[in-house]
């Protein structure tokens, strides 16, 4: 390992060492993000490679995800870029190669081995480039821009969702590799700890000093340094994480050390991940599209229930009043086969496949029913959640339609006489029909949400208000951010994204 001084930075050279520098975080600062990433930027730089970060509070979308082509200038989507964080990447200048860690200030340079002199030269020069960096590289300039999180609080910006992402912990626990137990030694039940993890993989709202998740209070608050936001509470710092027997912490300290979460703002343009604040300032120029996107041509008035259980037995469609039944006589009525996939391994509550015109299509139907209008994130969050969870679904071959349909779908929905198939007598019905879709290049799939709990002139009045800068109710702050994480997944698959609502 190699320190160097280099007047007002610190160049730490290793190999095969660990890191020294959190040893000295009292005493240096990593770089200036943006100047960091912008690194050669006015030479043109090509980059070869990009591992991004989702900026989004579900935790079903795709984490992080990395993209590699020989130059990568100009084929990234910026509905992608502008909602990720870029945290590594490789670019190439003439016949050099770089890679680039932004988060850790790390440089790695491929090149020949080099003399002791050369190699101080060669860190001296690496710092004054970082120094004298503008932001000049516009393949960067579509990603999400950092901002101090000091900086959005004094604008008068407050955090409104916390979404903490504790999978590791439960990888570990489900492998035996950890034991979760209460702080004063005594046992937590699978229930207990099942039900904590399954908890907290719903939205935390954050109200001034009350925090609630799926409508319950949770004891604590949130609090604020200049960069990082400080998560308390009694339930979390009161498990206990024993690792191999040996290293102890609790789950409290585990989230306030690792920050394993994101957060969003009363502002859209704001988002918090892993220790870094970044604005993403294409948000709100796109809300005229995102609201193109809901369809508020169905019926959905006199819906009482999602499926309207108990079933009687003789039963051989879904109850009328049911949404189930609204979405197959609507939305499912010009598709020739209709598939209800609902309960125990399902795709979607429908799947709706038009085999017969010109252009064919395939609908993944979700839907979601609450007993009265709600704007707020959780009913909209599960409906998004068990969509994105099954959007490789739409991809699918045609081998795992097969088991599906011999393993569930040739048989009726539950106890009931309802088909869970209409339009296909067998399964080569059903083969001629996905055959149609998958030979024709311009087949369309299509997610559909079924939100009847929504109303699009509602939606339009609030959404517009964000566009303009005015403030709104912090829920549709979150609505905005589910919304967009939605449409940007979908255009990642290739896959048409659809709302139906009320007026």
């Amino acid at each position: 390992m190699l320190l160097i001084e280099c007047d007002d930075a610190l160049a730490i050279l290793k190999k095969y060492v660990d890191s020294p520098e959190k040893h000295f975080s009292s005493f240096i600062d990593e770089f200036d993000y943006q100047k960091f990433c912008h690194f050669h930027g006015d030479k043109s730089p090509e980059y070869e490679r990009v591992t991004m970060k989702n900026m989004s509070i579900s935790n079903a979308v795709i984490r992080s995800r990395s993209l590699e082509a020989k130059s990568l200038n100009g084929i990234v989507s910026s509905n992608s870029s502008s909602r990720s964080i870029p945290s590594n990447f490789r670019m190439k200048i003439g016949e050099d190669l770089y890679t680039l860690t932004p988060s850790t200030s790390r440089v790695s340079h491929r090149d020949k081995k080099s003399e002791f002199d050369g190699l101080i030269d060669w860190a001296i020069g690496i710092k004054d480039e970082i120094k004298v960096t503008t932001n000049q590289s516009e393949f960067l300039s579509n990603f999400a821009s950092p901002i101090c999180l000091k900086d959005i609080i004094d604008l008068g910006h407050k955090v409104v969702a916390i979404l903490i992402d504790l999978s590791e912990i439960e990888t570990k626990f489900l492998g035996g590799q950890v034991v979760l137990s209460k702080v004063d030694g005594s046992q937590l039940s699978s229930g207990e700890i099942n039900k904590i993890f399954n908890q907290l993989k719903s939205p935390v709202l954050v109200d001034g000093d009350v925090l609630k998740v799926k409508g319950k209070a949770l004891s604590g608050k949130v609090s604020y340094s200049k960069n990082l936001i400080i998560i308390r509470n009694k339930v979390l710092d009161n498990i206990l994480v024993t690792e191999n027997g040996t290293n102890n912490y609790t789950l409290g300290k585990y989230i306030n050390k690792e920050k394993p979460f994101s957060a969003v703002f009363d502002s859209p343009n704001y988002s918090y991940y892993s220790k870094s604040c970044f604005e993403d300032k294409h948000l709100l120029n796109n809300v005229h599209s995102i609201l193109n996107i809901f369809d508020d041509s169905y019926n959905f008035n006199d819906v009482f229930s999602e499926k309207e259980k108990p079933h009687v037995i003789d039963l051989t469609r879904f109850p009328v009043n049911s949404l189930f039944r609204k979405v197959e006589d609507q939305y499912c009525a010009p598709h020739n086969i209709v598939i209800c996939d609902d309960m125990n391994d399902e795709w979607a509550d429908h799947i709706a496949i038009d085999s017969n015109s010109n252009i064919p299509s395939i609908s993944f139907i979700h839907s979601k029913f609450t007993n009265k209008d709600t704007y707020g994130a959780s009913a909209f969050h599960d409906v998004v959640a068990q969509a994105l969870k099954n959007i490789g679904r739409t991809q699918a071959e045609k081998q795992l339609f097969k088991n599906k349909y011999y393993n569930e779908w040739h048989k009726n929905y539950e106890s009931t006489n309802i088909s869970r198939v209409t339009g296909a007598q067998n399964w080569q019905d059903l083969e001629v029909a996905l055959d149609a879709v998958n030979r024709n290049p311009n087949s369309i799939k299509k997610i559909v949400l079924a939100t009847p709990f929504l109303s699009k002139a509602k939606l339009t009045v609030e959404l517009n208000k964000l566009a303009l800068g005015q403030k709104c109710k912090p829920h549709y702050v979150q609505l905005i951010w589910l919304i967009n994480t939605f449409i940007s997944s979908c255009k990642d698959f290739g896959v048409q994204a659809h709302i139906l609502c009320k007026p």
